[in-house]
């Protein structure tokens, strides 16, 4: 427990931020009800080479630095802000435009028409619909960043996913039965992603005013 509390506790997996460096909708909203993240793999493609000492089997070594598809699930508000936020980001990849209702009832908004069937697809730019992607682990703990002491999010390590953007976005399931939070899934490509490391420990500092008697029991385990 002595070495775990020199570390900074145990890591929580519930404990993460996640923010787009991008412009347009409710984007604190948005990094709030993100529900379910993941920190990206590390994968190195790799070749054969054969004959570099007497008696040495096939050796492997890598040449091509690999980076894996993310996914990224939402929970969604009643007017589905998070599902509009991607399919809207989506489109713009395409050049599509989306349709704007005010003050519509269920059988107006059925009753709509669909666009003319010639109309043309055209592709973006890149530079138009990427951005950086910021997946921060953080935990919860005392923290002195900038001059604040008090509870706060300690962070660890962030993954910076450059020029990512929603290359899918899975089906929306909706049934009858016992109700439940909607949820959408988005799967983001990205060129590279790059670390930045930080360390708890720098930011960790129990105050002597605090008293480990206000401190959730779940987290002052981690510091004794």
């Amino acid at each position: 427990m002595g070495r775990i509390g020199a570390r900074g506790g145990m890591s929580r997996t519930t404990t993460y931020l996640v923010k787009f460096d991008r412009s347009g909708g409710d984007l604190e909203d948005l990094n709030l009800f993100c529900d379910e993240a993941q920190l990206p793999n590390v994968q190195a493609a790799t070749a054969q080479m054969a004959g570099r000492f007497l008696g040495e089997g096939p050796y492997q070594y890598p040449h091509t630095r690999l980076y894996t598809d993310v996914s990224l699930g939402f929970l969604c508000d009643a007017n589905l802000t998070q599902l509009k936020f991607f399919q809207e980001w989506y489109d713009q990849i395409f050049l599509d435009k989306q349709t704007y209702l005010e003050n519509v009832d269920v059988e107006n908004i059925m009753a709509q028409g669909t666009r003319t069937r010639e109309r043309q697809t055209r592709l973006a730019y890149p530079e138009s619909y990427t951005c950086t992607t910021r997946i921060t682990k953080v935990e919860l703990g005392t923290t002195t960043a900038k001059n604040y002491v008090g509870w706060g999010d300690r962070p660890s390590i962030t993954y910076m996913l450059e020029g990512s953007y929603p290359y899918a976005i899975d089906a929306v399931p909706l049934s009858y039965g016992s109700s439940q939070i909607t949820r959408v899934t988005v799967n983001f490509h990205y060129v590279r992603h790059s670390v930045i490391f930080a360390d708890v420990k720098k930011n960790k500092n129990i105050d002597t005013t605090l008293g480990m008697n206000d401190i959730p029991s779940s987290i002052a385990a981690g510091f004794s």
